[in-house]
């Protein structure tokens, strides 16, 4: 039971700061003036996959799959993470908008920019992770 425990809070940083993005994402698309439900609609269908492929990471980190603190490693996870986690969010957003599920028209244009951004979204999320980490392991050593 104790390992168990150990590898859940080993994804709990992760799923923090994928959480926090989706929030962060849904309240500037309500800054912007989109409509509340739909800033809402951004919160969910960004931060949910996000979160999911943040505690992955941790959980991997904590198997020894992935070492930790090394940004390479960090952003080829985050090349195939990042842009499926968009592609959900873009997924979703169009299922409630439109009542239909659409994907986006150039799909592979799509993904392929989303991987150019995923290597930004890899840093911060590097960044945010081992400083949370670090405070996590610090409080329960106390």
């Amino acid at each position: 039971m104790q390992i168990r425990e150990g590898f859940v809070m080993q994804a709990v940083p992760g799923a923090f700061v994928g959480l926090a993005a989706g929030l962060i994402a849904g309240g500037l698309a309500a800054l912007v003036g989109q409509p509340l439900g739909w800033a809402l609609v951004t919160m969910v269908a960004l931060g949910l996959p996000l979160g999911a492929l943040g505690g992955g990471f941790g959980l991997l980190v904590a198997a020894g799959k992935l070492p930790a603190g090394r940004f390479a490693p960090v952003a080829l996870y985050w090349l195939l993470g990042f842009p499926l986690a968009r592609l959900v969010h873009e997924v979703a957003v169009s299922l409630v908008l439109t009542g239909q599920v659409r994907l986006p028209s150039d799909l592979a244009g799509f993904l392929a920019y989303q991987g150019i951004v995923s290597f930004g979204w890899a840093i911060g999320f590097l960044w945010l992770h081992e400083r949370i980490s670090m405070r996590l392991r610090a409080a329960a050593a106390r």
